[in-house]
């Protein structure tokens, strides 16, 4: 069986009244389901955002750089850092890490064009099972 490459977990959450950086920032991380009670410091998002001002310098950032940059364990790091690529929002080069993209906003449009195909994909083998199976399909 193929292994996913990324795992896109899309909430519906309430968007803040605020304008604050901070707040919308985490509402687009909770929407992208981050932010389990077990991260109450928000490590996450602490993490994305120094990964995406590195990218946009053109820098890459090792798991060591990171925790340092964010005042944790290697350890923790590492596993915030594997779910953030599992989710499609940083790539691994090597030993360094990088945002998908120079911007949050490329970021989200890219997870929505990797939705957009995946969902178009399995709308033609749908059409093709039903077809198989004698099925009329509607659109």
């Amino acid at each position: 069986m193929e292994r996913a490459r990324f795992k896109v977990v899309i909430r519906s959450v309430e968007r803040p009244f605020s304008d604050a950086f901070d707040e919308d920032f985490n509402w687009i991380l909770r929407c992208l389901g981050f932010f389990e009670p077990m991260d109450r410091d928000k490590t996450a998002a602490s993490i994305f955002r120094e990964i995406v001002k590195a990218t946009e310098k053109g820098r890459l950032l090792s798991s060591t750089d990171i925790a340092e940059m964010v005042k944790m364990s290697r350890g923790a790091v590492v596993n915030h850092l594997s779910n953030l690529q599992r989710s499609g929002l940083i790539i691994k080069e090597g030993r360094y890490y990088k945002a998908r993209s120079k911007s949050i906003f490329r970021t989200i449009r890219e997870i929505e064009e990797d939705i957009d195909r995946v969902f178009r994909q399995m709308e033609q083998t749908a059409k093709e099972l039903d077809e198989e199976m004698g099925v009329e399909t509607r659109e």
